[in-house]
């Protein structure tokens, strides 16, 4: 504030003694405006100094102190501690639940023993219908690691399931163990004429509903067969390694896979030379299986439907991985 200097003529003593005076009657006049307002409100609560135990209050409790839970809220603690104890262990039971539906994965020794159950359900046969459907149901769970354990079924002389089932286990299976196996088996002379025919069989897609050759490793020795294969008279082995070439990502392979798919005067050759190029086929595939679609137009209703169906599933698997 702003202070306003004294009038003139007046001393500065007088103006002292009346500020003084203002300042009097001011307090006099708060008192009495709070002595109006106390005998009009309750009285307040006593001050308690810092240090000093409040009255009415124990001994030794000190202002500023968290008061004391009441005996009732005290008392509801345990049963709190109950119901939270009850909660936590529903939820462990619930988490314990859901991990049982998460697929744990397999060990070496978990795929062999599935390998095992295979073979034992081939023995039993058709015959015995619970033992076929679960047969059907261990299809799915096929690994390379079952591989060997197949291999050695088919060895052993002695062995009671049907075979031919087995060559087909095997090589669904896959694996380098099941590649090179198959390669000794190609370029044996001394290969049994039933065993060659029914390897020729699968690869060239007598058997897709099983076989993969996305699970077989094809390369060196294997391939060179395959390039060897697709060049011979026998209409088996060039549709065999047509399905072989399906497992050779170059630009070679697929040079090899459009001539045949074009010009093999076996439709059945042309169709696997199609299916391979779903797994082998890059993205220029896609237009050139546009292209060829249109040629076959002009064939036999049977002709044509085969080779649509593997335009059809070629298509599909290259979308996948070449979106247009």
């Amino acid at each position: 504030m702003t202070s306003v200097p004294p009038p003139r003529g007046i001393p500065l003593y007088a103006v002292a003694a009346i500020a003084v005076a203002a300042l009097a009657m001011g307090a006099t006049g708060g008192a009495w405006f709070m002595n109006g307002r106390q005998a009009a409100a309750p009285s307040p609560a006593p001050v308690v100094e810092k240090g000093a135990p409040a009255a009415g209050s124990p001994a030794g409790s000190q202002v500023g102190q968290e008061p004391a839970p009441p005996a009732e809220a005290a008392s509801d603690l345990p049963a709190k501690l109950a119901a939270a104890e009850k909660e936590t262990a529903a939820l462990r039971e619930r988490v314990a639940e859901l991990e049982k539906l998460v697929p744990k994965p397999k060990t070496a020794d978990d795929k062999i023993a599935l390998a095992r159950e295979m073979v034992e359900c081939l023995r039993k046969g058709k015959s015995n219908p619970e033992s076929f459907r679960r047969l059907l149901q261990l299809i799915s769970e096929l690994d390379p690691a079952m591989g060997p354990y197949f291999l050695e079924r088919l060895a052993d002389p002695d062995e009671t399931a049907d075979k031919d089932p087995l060559y087909d286990l095997a090589l669904a299976s896959g694996g380098p163990e099941v590649a090179d196996w198959l390669l000794a088996r190609l370029t044996d002379t001394g290969t049994p004429e039933d065993v060659r025919r029914r390897l020729l069989r699968v690869l060239g897609g007598g058997s897709k509903e099983l076989f993969s050759i996305r699970s077989l490793p094809v390369q060196g020795r294997l391939a060179d067969t395959a390039f060897q294969y697709v060049s011979t008279g026998n209409s088996s082995e060039r549709q065999a390694g047509a399905g072989l070439l399906g497992g050779v990502d170059s630009t070679e392979s697929r040079t090899v896979l459009y001539r045949l798919a074009s010009t093999d005067a076996d439709n059945s050759v042309r169709e696997q030379a199609v299916r391979s190029l779903g797994h082998a086929g890059d993205g220029e595939t896609l237009a050139w299986l546009d292209t060829f679609q249109a040629t076959i137009s002009g064939l036999e209703a049977w002709q044509q439907k085969r080779l649509q169906g593997a335009v059809d599933s070629a298509r599909e698997l290259l979308v996948k991985k070449y979106p247009r």
